[in-house]
């Protein structure tokens, strides 16, 4: 029915059928036109407008942007069902905003490619899920992304650990093609922070009581780090997200660096805790559970 009706669409703004009044629609034959031309004593063309056919056109050329806009938002709607239906989660009993609904569909009408309504359709899932997941600010930023911007994002998602890049591998994120430019232009658009600082030291307590243990997460694994003793802090340099890259970041599905996470392991290592990296399966959206573990010893 989508496919039909994008069709229409197109055909009535190309002027090659017309919508009528009581919702049905007429081909026209291909010599309508709303302009005539007229030749005056010297040759030349002097174009004139038939003010009632333009007006009639521009009516029919407007109901077509709208029956555009309005399939554009359905088909980044069926990307959200898809999302929803394969996700454990239950349900909130929060609704999403009105207002954040009105936005969301002024922007995911404007977008006519498979890839860009996908992911209009993962921003709605996520909100639909955890309403103020995304803020109007994200959704604005997300209109006005370029394709290197997003290339640039990709690139830097590989890399971010518990919402932070980890400075002390400088050399690694280097040679890996994450460079102090490339850094700054992330900061610049407002995704990073501290990197004109030369970065921030994160400190890291035990999120369970008797014992240390603390789960970094990335992009579908984990490093789970341990102590017997429950009061000692981690401690790690990096460059933090802001609220707008965690977002940003939380709609792709992204492939981990396993040597960038097995280098930060041993990081952790010469600190004095244990780490193993393992694969990790989110249960709710602080929980989850890690399986396939492997010790990473320090070298």
């Amino acid at each position: 029915m989508l496919a039909q009706a994008e069709k229409d669409a197109e055909d009535i703004r190309a002027g090659r059928k017309r919508l009528e009044h009581d919702g049905s629609l007429r081909l026209l034959p291909n010599s309508s036109s709303s302009s005539s031309a007229l030749v005056d004593s010297k040759g030349r063309i002097e174009p004139t407008i038939d003010i009632e056919s333009l007006a009639q056109v521009a009516n029919q050329y407007n109901m077509a942007q709208e029956a555009r806009k309005e399939i554009n938002v359905s088909k980044a709607i069926i990307h959200a069902e898809e999302v929803l239906a394969q996700d454990p989660q239950t349900p909130p009993e929060r609704p999403v905003e009105e207002d954040w609904l009105y936005g969301w569909r002024e922007y995911a009408g404007r977008v006519s490619t498979d890839e860009l309504q996908q992911l209009w359709g993962k921003i709605l899932a996520g909100e639909v899920k955890s309403p103020g997941t995304y803020s109007f600010r994200t959704l604005e930023f997300l209109k006005g992304l370029s394709k290197d911007e997003a290339e640039h994002i990709s690139k830097l998602a590989a890399f971010v650990i518990e919402g932070r890049i980890i400075r002390n591998l400088k050399q690694h994120l280097d040679e890996s093609g994450i460079s102090f430019n490339l850094l700054l232009v992330m900061q610049e658009l407002g995704l990073l922070s501290g990197v004109d600082s030369t970065g921030l030291t994160a400190q890291f307590e035990s999120s369970l009581p008797n014992r240390f243990v603390r789960a970094l997460r990335s992009n579908g694994k984990v490093l789970v780090v341990e102590h017997d003793d429950q009061d000692k802090v981690m401690k790690l340099e990096n460059y933090p997200l802001t609220t707008i890259g965690k977002q940003l970041l939380g709609l792709g599905n992204f492939q981990p660096n396993l040597e960038y996470l097995r280098l930060v392991g041993k990081e952790i290592v010469k600190q004095g805790f244990t780490v193993k990296l393992a694969d990790w399966m989110p249960l709710t959206e602080s929980e989850g559970q890690y399986f396939n573990a492997e010790k990473i010893a320090d070298e």
